[in-house]
């Protein structure tokens, strides 16, 4: 018994010090080159002060993850959460660091980010980085990827006009789009809609429509679009 709490309180203060651990500081001065001022898409608008539902981000919490500068890792440990709504990558320097302290990261195709499990990578549109955006890879292959664009929208609070209507608080609203990217990058948006939805994947149309029916997918289901894309990359 006495053998088994001393390995409890061992694994504890492993684990402890495990989530505890902080950018290297040289990692941190090197990270500091990529250092941006965030932009703010609310106009100034402090979440703390309104009733909303929903979120700007990906996930709420800053989350463990690491960057890599030209598929070298340059930081390991940094609290990063993804701005969907400003399409920006924000990190702090530690997670006692106040959220409202953190900054972003320079938006750049030879940056990408991996916060907990999700990879994210930067795309420039026609070269540029103005246009560009981040994208989750949901599946990376020799063949064909799956990536995922976060769309989010700000509708702000109404007020009620009269006694008979109601408050309704501000809402950010979700509408994510998935492409096919194939290995010359040329992106393919996956139509929402069943009856387009196939169609997309080139010559193999027949094929995908019979296995949708036969294994009983939903196209509006993250999990079977993945299972989807990897039934098509084996068909080619």
């Amino acid at each position: 018994m006495k053998k088994v709490l001393i390995l409890f309180v061992s694994i504890f203060f492993v684990s402890q010090a495990f989530s505890q651990r902080s950018i290297a500081g040289h990692q941190l001065d090197y990270l500091n080159q990529f250092r941006f001022d965030k932009t703010n898409p609310q106009q100034e608008i402090t979440l703390d002060d309104i009733n909303y539902v929903g979120s700007p981000y990906a996930d709420k919490n800053f989350i463990a993850g690491e960057i890599y500068h030209s598929n070298k890792l340059i930081a390991e440990y940094v609290p990063l959460r993804y701005n969907a709504l400003a399409d920006e990558m924000e990190f702090k320097n530690s997670f006692e660091m106040p959220d409202n302290k953190s900054s972003a990261l320079m938006k750049s195709p030879d940056i990408d980010v991996k916060v907990g499990n999700k990879i994210y990578l930067f795309v420039p549109y026609h070269g540029g980085v103005e246009k560009g955006g981040y994208f989750e890879v949901l599946i990376k292959d020799n063949k064909y990827d799956l990536f995922k664009k976060y769309n989010k929208k700000y509708f702000p609070e109404q007020k009620a006009t009269t006694s008979m209507t109601k408050d309704h608080p501000a809402k950010f609203t979700d509408n994510n789009v998935y492409y096919l990217v194939s290995d010359s990058g040329n992106f393919f948006e996956l139509p929402s809609k069943s009856r387009n939805f196939s169609k997309i994947f080139l010559n193999k149309e027949k094929e995908i429509e019979d296995y949708i029916k036969r294994k009983n997918l939903d196209i509006k289901n993250e999990k079977h679009l993945i299972e989807i894309v990897y039934y098509f990359n084996s068909l080619l």
